[in-house]
């Protein structure tokens, strides 16, 4: 195309050190961190234009694969540099960050077409250039494919053995796998990557985890080939803070373990020695020469998941237990299941025992969601109140790139290592990603869900706008007991007409509550949606903040769902998402806002409520910082409800997400310092929720948060004052 392409050096502790001080969130992982360096030694090269393309989606390696996206990392960390390297913007640097689908040829040469517009290339010169770099990409698979089948039948032929050291691309990075490979062959083993044999493996479906990333897909198959050789054996690389392979490392560890396969994992980070690697690979290399002396024979059990379906005759007598999220919400959903004809439990907010419990079964690396929902479930079906003969579980699922597609796994491991294996597991979805003969969501049930959602909204928005307030302690939530009743009837006969003056009289009702005419620090709280509403998950940070004496402010759940389905706008514009996709969502939107019409209209006449804003009105106001790209998990969503709350009064802003959240990294911690340089006003604190996390540090960084939100107060009243005193001032002298 014409371009002088310019590389930044090799990675180093010096590069990385170099752009150190740039870096939003210190629990990245150390390939993220390593970015900012070498973006500076670009800058430092002089260069005027860096192309960072963001990549939601691979080509898929694996036609059986659930999904092919990327890590959220890898996906949009662009993003996060764009916006807290102001080099970048005191050079006067350009940056070209793309949204670009490699599994779409055509849309791929549209997209790069419309990027380098501005340089008057044509679609044929960027039709010849892709071409050429995909011809090119073969080339370089068949040579590493073959380089593996030539030391493979060197280590038939010698008896040697080899270690295939599985990660990701960034691992091959000498600074990031810190020589690794080479301590390996010190001990006499050939070291092959996983890509270069995953094309061998043959893996037995489906797998007990959703199949969604690319890189995990050639991992899995990679696993599977070394699980029936003789000689080979497999080392994964582990990145701290990679939140996705708390689901790859059980599930590798899995494939192998059938065989009877050793299973090795090395965590590492930018911490560069290797004396604890260098004793597991010794370890490793001990148990193997054992094996040897020994004659040992592999058992060959395949590693294939056989899941339990829901049927029509369980329906009938199953009782199905669903984790808690958001208690305000989720005991309308109660309801909702149950008057479809299910029996349905929406399990009480937990408390720390579910934590230990969650913990008992999940890979520690899992986030804290993951925990909570699976301590959750176990500790209910020991518990001894339900017959475990006649119990499912419930969990939903997204399908998008976050871990919490995965929650589904996580589960379905908990139930086998606890001999649960028979109890079904119900995917609640609405992409097919699973079938159960059992359940069928229903208009009817869409229906009841909607209002069940809609009046968790709507409580969720007077209640915490009057307590705070309130002359008499105590009325607004007895208030509130008394209409969630009232509401129940509407819910299970699904009648809209009563639905709506339920509404119209809620809001009236809690706009006559009798409330004290003071001032208080409003607090907006964001963040991963399950640590955003449930309160064992945020140690109930609503109850603290209305301890500290602020109202607290936290958008509701419905803008979440609106979000989800507008994301098919981008994906069939810029991504290889179909315009039957689109449409549907836009008629998806279009019915969820004519559930929470009357909602709207209602807090807009009221005197001292406030309505949601429209799910495009948020998506135009996060376009201004970051791209739409950004789906993963709560994705540009969650950037959108930050400005939302900042632009309508509420500056002081709580951030919370599970520790090792990936998008986050992102969308939240990573967006911060610009939204402060746009709101200089705006006074926003990240807060990491995970079991070992430390209470006392959560609590003192939200009280000097607190502490700046009352000293931001104090400063409006004194210069309020001073407007008064210099008014009242002329008026004498007048």
């Amino acid at each position: 195309l014409g371009f002088r392409v310019v590389l930044s050096d090799r990675s180093s502790k010096a590069l990385f050190e170099n752009g150190m001080e740039t870096i939003p969130s210190e629990s990245v992982c150390y390939p993220a961190k390593l970015v900012h360096g070498h973006i500076m030694n670009l800058v430092e090269k002089g260069i005027d234009t860096i192309f960072y393309p963001c990549i939601p989606y691979e080509k898929k390696v694996d036609d059986k694969a659930d999904n092919h996206y990327n890590c959220p990392i890898v996906t949009s960390y662009a993003e996060a540099i764009k916006n807290n390297m102001d080099i970048l913007k005191h050079r006067k640097i350009k940056m070209l960050t793309p949204f670009l689908a490699l599994d779409n040829v055509d849309k791929l040469r549209k997209r790069l077409v419309d990027e380098f517009k501005a340089y008057h290339i044509s679609h044929k010169e960027i039709k010849a250039a892709i071409d050429y770099a995909l011809n090119e990409e073969k080339d370089f698979r068949v040579d590493l494919e073959q380089k593996a089948v030539e030391v493979l039948r060197y280590l038939n032929e010698t008896g040697k053995r080899g270690i295939v050291l599985a990660g990701r691309p960034y691992h091959i990075d000498p600074e990031i796998n810190h020589g690794i490979p080479e301590v390996i062959t010190t001990y006499g083993m050939a070291v092959l990557t996983e890509d270069s044999i995953s094309n061998l493996g043959k893996l037995d479906r489906p797998l007990r985890v959703v199949d969604q990333w690319m890189y995990h897909s050639r991992l899995y198959k990679a696993a599977a080939f070394v699980a029936k050789s003789k000689n080979l054996e497999l080392i994964q690389l582990n990145s701290f803070g990679c939140g996705l392979d708390a689901v790859t490392t059980d599930q590798v560890q899995e494939i192998l373990n059938a065989n009877g396969k050793i299973y090795t994992v090395l965590k590492i980070d930018e911490i560069s020695n290797l004396a604890a690697a260098r004793i597991r690979i010794r370890s490793l290399k001990a148990g193997l020469d054992e094996r040897a002396r020994n004659d040992y024979k592999s058992n060959g059990k395949t590693a294939e998941y056989k899941s339990i379906a829901f049927t029509k005759e369980m329906k009938k007598t199953h009782t199905i237990l669903a984790p808690q999220m958001s208690p305000i919400h989720f005991d309308f959903l109660q309801d909702v299941f149950n008057a479809s004809g299910y029996r349905f439990v929406a399990l009480p907010s937990v408390d720390k025992n579910a934590v230990d419990e969650g913990l008992r079964y999940v890979n520690n690396d899992a986030c804290y969601p993951s925990i909570i929902v699976v301590g959750q479930l176990m500790e209910a079906l020991k518990s001894g109140e339900y017959d475990l003969n006649n119990t499912s579980v419930m969990i939903s699922q997204t399908g998008g790139g976050c871990r919490a597609t995965n929650y589904i796994g996580f589960i379905r491991k908990a139930l086998k290592d606890a001999d649960m294996a028979h109890i079904p597991v119900i995917s609640l979805n609405y992409m097919g990603i699973e079938k159960n003969p059992g359940f069928n969501i229903t208009p009817q049930l869409i229906n009841r869900a909607m209002m069940a959602i809609v009046y968790g909204d709507l409580f969720l928005n007077i209640l915490l706008r009057v307590r705070p307030y309130e002359k008499i302690k105590g009325s607004s939530n007895v208030l509130y007991e008394n209409w969630r009743e009232k509401c129940r009837p509407s819910i299970i006969s699904g009648n809209h007409k009563e639905f709506k003056e339920n509404i119209r009289n809620i809001v009236d009702e809690f706009d006559k509550i009798e409330i004290n005419n003071i001032k208080k620090p409003k607090v907006g709280l964001v963040g991963e949606i399950l640590v955003k509403f449930h309160p064992t998950a945020n140690n109930s940070i609503i109850d603290i903040l209305e301890s500290e004496g602020v109202e607290a402010v936290m958008p509701g759940l419905m803008d979440f769902f609106l979000y989800c389905a507008y994301n098919n706008n981008f994906k069939s514009e810029f991504l290889s998402g179909s315009m039957k996709s689109k449409i549907l969502g836009n008629i998806a939107i279009k019915v969820m806002e004519y559930y929470r019409k009357e909602l709207k209209d209602a807090l807009k006449a009221s005197k001292r409520f406030d309505a949601p804003r429209t799910i495009k009105e948020l998506a135009e106001e996060a376009s201004k910082l970051l791209s739409l790209g950004n789906m993963t998990g709560e994705g540009w969503f969650l950037t959108a409800e930050m400005i939302e709350l900042i632009e309508s009064g509420v500056p002081n802003i709580v951030c919370m997400q599970p520790f090792a959240c990936l998008p986050n990294h992102v969308t939240g911690k990573g967006m911060i310092k610009t939204l402060k340089e746009l709101y200089p006003l705006s006074n926003i604190v990240p807060i990491d929720y995970d079991p070992g996390a430390s209470d006392v540090n959560q609590l003192n960084r939200i009280k000097l948060m607190l502490w700046a939100a009352f000293e931001n107060i104090k400063d409006e009243d004194n210069q309020k004052e001073d407007v008064k005193t210099f008014v009242d001032n002329i008026i004498k002298t007048s």
